[in-house]
C-alpha cells in the first residue's frame, strides 16, 4: 500500500491538525505538537550485555502522544559512518494495534547489531513511524540521532 502525501507528521503536526485534535485555540500562547517521535543515541546495550552476554550496538526510539493514537508502527535503523559514505546496518520495526492514552508512549527498544569486534566505529539511528490519530493516519519520517558517537563494535 503506497502512503498518500501526509497532512502532518507525528513531529511537526500542522496547525490544522493540532486545531482538530485539541479543539480550537485562540491564543497567542505557543502550541505543542500533539505527538512527537523521540530518538535516542546509538550505544552499547547494557541490558543485552547483563542479561545474554551479547555485545550489540543499540538504537532505541518513542512514538510519545499527548492525544489518543492506534496502529503505532515504528521503525528503528542502525547507520554507521564510513570512509566512502555511511552504511546501513540493521533495522527492526514493532507494530502496536493497542490504543496509546494521553501519557503513555510506544518504544521501540528491540533494535540491534551484535558486534564482530571492538573496532571503533560512528553508529546513529534513524527513525520513522506512523499512527492512526483522530481517524486519520499520521507520518513521522527520517528522525536522527543528535549526537554520532563512536563505540567499541565493529559491524
Amino acid at each position: 500500500m503506497k502512503p498518500q502525501r501526509a497532512v502532518g507528521r507525528l513531529i511537526i503536526i500542522s496547525l490544522i491538525n493540532m486545531n482538530s485534535a485539541l479543539g480550537s485555540q485562540s491564543s497567542t500562547k505557543e502550541l505543542k505538537p500533539p505527538c512527537r517521535l523521540q530518538i535516542g543515541i546509538a550505544h552499547i546495550s547494557t541490558d543485552l550485555f547483563e542479561k545474554f552476554r551479547i555485545l550489540a550496538v543499540k538504537v532505541n526510539a518513542s512514538s510519545i502522544c499527548n492525544v489518543p493514537q492506534t496502529n503505532v508502527t515504528i521503525t528503528v535503523e542502525i547507520w554507521k559512518k564510513g570512509l566512502l559514505g555511511n552504511h546501513f546496518v540493521w533495522k527492526k520495526t514493532i507494530n502496536s494495534l493497542r490504543t496509546t492514552y494521553p501519557g503513555s508512549q510506544v518504544n521501540n527498544s528491540s533494535t540491534y547489531m551484535r558486534c564482530k569486534d571492538k573496532t571503533p566505529t560512528y553508529y546513529y539511528g534513524v527513525s520513522y513511524s506512523k499512527a492512526l490519530i483522530d481517524g486519520k493516519w499520521q507520518y513521522a519520517r527520517h528522525v536522527l540521532s543528535k549526537e554520532t558517537l563512536p563505540l567499541m563494535c565493529g559491524t
